[in-house]
């Protein structure tokens, strides 16, 4: 009895949920960690994916402060640790941050193109004020 109840269940649920949606995710090239970490000045970590899909991240660190200051990050020392994700289609976001000599963090995101050239990314608009009635 409680068999054949397990059984009727299981076929309710294949009835309800014929198929699981999974969320799609967009087909996304995935970002070379190299070639941007090389742009950037950084050196990527031992462990580091080659690389990047879509919502992954790799850890490098800055070796050369100069290559990374065209971008909008200015003042970091060698050393610094630089954080590179991938956050949209050929869009990676760049988290630098160092504690010594004085603790500060700077982040842009940037758009990789086919030539595997970067360019900074605008800042979103704040969205629109409600009109003043």
């Amino acid at each position: 009895m409680a068999r054949s109840r397990i059984l009727l269940g299981a076929c309710v649920l294949c009835v309800a949920f014929p198929r699981v949606t999974i969320a799609q995710q967009p087909d996304v090239d995935p970002v070379s960690v190299g070639a941007v970490a090389d742009k950037l000045g950084a050196k990527p970590m031992p462990n580091a994916p080659r690389e990047l899909e879509l919502g992954h991240s790799a850890t490098t660190t800055l070796a050369e402060p100069q290559k990374i200051a065209p971008y909008g990050i200015k003042g970091m020392h060698e050393g610094a640790r630089v954080t590179i994700t991938c956050v949209g289609p050929s869009r990676v976001r760049v988290e630098v941050d160092e504690m010594e000599p004085v603790a500060q963090r700077a982040t842009v995101t940037l758009h990789v193109s086919t030539d595997g050239s970067l360019s900074p990314v605008a800042d979103r608009p704040p969205p629109p004020r409600p009109p003043i009635i």
